[in-house]
C-alpha cells in the first residue's frame, strides 16, 4: 500500500519530465508540447467541513489538500480514490457527524493517503469520531500515517492514536468499517477502540498497523473479537492487542479470540457474566498484567480454551512474574481447557479478596474439565477449591483432569480453603 511517497514521486516523476523535454528541446529545434502545471494544494479552511463535501483527486496535484487546523466535520464527508490530503502540525479531523456518512474509500491501486505536511512521527493529531452513526461509514485502501502528534480529546475519557471512536451508551450506536487500512509512523498507539460498546457496528479487515509508539491497538474487552486474522499488528514499539478495563464485563455475548502475530494483553479483569461464552482458539497468547485475571460466574456461562498439540494456548504473566489466574464460581456449563499452557499465576483474585491461592479458583463446585495441559513456575497450588469454614475436603465431582503435567509448581496440584491470606 502507498504511503506519503505517494505525493512525493508524483513531484519527482514531474520534475524528471520536466528536466528531460528541456533537455530535449535543447537538443532539437522540434517543437514539443507545453509541459502541464503541477498545482499546488488546495488549503481547506476550518469551516470547510462543516456541510456536505467530496474530495477529488487531481493529477496535477501531488499533494491534492492541505488541513491547517483540528477541523470539525459535521455534514457528509466522502474521499475518492487517489486524493493526498497533507495535515499540518495537530491538525486532524474531529468527525462529529450524527447520522451523515463518512466515507474514505480508496482502491488498491488508488488508495487514499492522509499523511503530515512533514514526515515526522507524531506530526499531525489524527481523527477522532465522536459521532457517526451512520451504517455505512467507511475507510477503505487507505494510508493514515504520521498522525498522534497529542491526544485526541482533552479530558477524561482519555482518547489517544491515529484513530478513535468514542464510546456511546444510551444513543445511536457508533458504526465503522475499517478494510485494508495501513495506520504506520504514529506518534502514540495506533487504534483506540477502548471504550466501544457492543451495540457498536464496528467492523475491521486487513489492517497494517506498524511503526508506531505504542500498542497497535487498545480494545474492551466486549469489542475484542472485531480483530482478525486477516490484519498484521507487528513493528510497533509495543506489540500488543490491548484489552483495557474498560467494558470488561461479557454479558449476553459470545465472543471468540482468534491467534493473531502478536499477544493479547489484559489490564485487568475479563468478567465472563450471564448469558456469556468466551472462546479462546487454538494458538492464541494472553499475557496478563499483575492484576489482570479471567472470571468465569453466573448462570450459562462458559470458558472454552481451544488449544491443539502443535498451537497451545498460552496465558502468562506480561511481567514474567505473576498474575490472577482463572476464578470459575458456581457456573455449571461444559468449561473446558484443553491443550494450554498456565504459567505465573498467583491465585490472586479482588473480586474476592482472595490471594494465594491456585491458578484455578473454583467456587461453589463449579464445572471444569482440563485435558492435555502444562502448569508451570506456579507460586502457589494448580487448583484451588473453596471449602467455606469446613475443614474437610469434600469431593469435587465436576473437576474432570486428564493428562496433566506439573512443573515449578510450589504448592502443588490441589489446594483447599478460602483463598484469604
Amino acid at each position: 500500500m502507498k504511503t506519503y511517497t505517494l505525493f512525493i514521486n508524483k513531484l519527482r516523476y514531474a520534475v524528471v519530465a520536466v528536466l528531460f523535454i528541456a533537455l530535449f528541446s535543447c537538443e532539437s529545434n522540434e517543437e514539443v508540447d507545453p509541459v502541464e502545471e503541477i498545482l499546488p494544494p488546495i488549503v481547506l479552511d476550518c469551516d470547510y467541513f462543516n456541510t456536505d463535501q467530496v474530495l477529488i483527486n487531481d493529477p496535477d496535484r501531488p499533494v491534492d489538500y492541505i488541513v491547517e487546523c483540528w477541523a470539525r466535520v459535521e455534514g457528509s464527508l466522502q474521499i475518492q480514490p487517489g486524493v493526498v490530503i497533507a495535515f499540518e502540525n495537530h491538525a486532524g479531523l474531529y468527525v462529529d457527524l450524527d447520522n451523515s456518512l463518512f466515507e474514505i474509500q480508496g482502491t488498491a491501486q488508488e488508495p487514499v493517503v492522509l499523511t503530515g505536511t512533514s514526515a515526522q512521527k507524531g506530526f499531525w493529531r489524527g481523527i477522532y469520531l465522536t459521532e457517526a452513526h451512520n451504517p455505512n461509514n467507511l475507510i477503505e485502501h487507505t494510508v493514515i500515517e504520521y498522525a498522534g502528534s497529542q491526544n485526541l480529546t482533552g479530558s477524561s475519557p482519555i482518547y489517544e492514536g491515529s484513530l478513535a471512536i468514542r464510546g456511546v451508551s444510551g444513543t445511536t450506536p457508533q458504526a465503522l468499517t475499517l478494510n485494508h487500512v495501513e495506520i504506520s509512523n504514529g506518534g502514540s498507539i495506533g487504534l483506540d477502540f477502548h471504550r466501544i460498546e457492543p451495540n457498536a457496528t464496528v467492523a475491521t479487515s486487513n489492517l497494517t498497523i506498524s511503526g508506531n509508539e505504542g500498542v497497535p491497538v487498545k480494545v474492551s474487552a466486549v469489542m475484542a473479537d472485531v480483530f482478525d486474522n486477516t490484519s498484521t499488528y507487528t513493528g510497533n514499539s509495543s506489540d500488543f492487542i490491548n484489552i483495557t478495563t474498560d467494558h470488561g464485563t461479557l454479558d449476553d455475548m459470545e465472543i471468540s479470540l482468534q491467534k493473531l502475530d502478536v499477544p493479547y494483553l489484559v489490564d485487568g479483569r475479563i468478567l465472563v457474566s450471564d448469558e456469556a461464552h468466551l472462546t479462546i482458539e487454538a494458538g492464541v497468547e494472553m499475557q496478563f498484567k499483575s492484576s489482570g485475571y479471567l472470571q468465569v460466574s453466573g448462570d450459562n456461562v462458559s470458558l472454552e480454551v481451544q488449544g491443539t498439540a502443535t498451537e497451545p494456548v498460552l496465558l502468562t504473566a506480561e511481567n514474567g512474574t505473576n498474575w490472577g489466574g482463572i476464578y470459575f464460581g458456581h457456573t455449571q456449563d461444559n468449561n473446558s481447557i484443553d491443550h494450554a499452557i498456565i504459567e505465573y499465576a498467583k491465585g490472586d483474585f479482588p473480586v474476592g479478596n482472595l490471594s494465594n491461592s491456585g491458578a484455578i479458583y473454583m467456587h461453589a463446585n463449579p464445572r471444569v474439565s482440563v485435558s492435555n495441559t502444562t502448569f508451570k513456575d506456579l507460586p502457589n497450588f494448580a487448583f484451588y477449591a473453596y471449602t467455606g469454614a469446613s475443614v474437610n475436603e469434600p469431593e469435587l465431582p465436576n473437576l474432570s483432569l486428564s493428562n496433566i503435567t506439573y512443573t515449578n509448581v510450589v504448592g502443588g496440584e490441589l489446594g483447599w480453603g478460602n483463598g484469604r491470606n
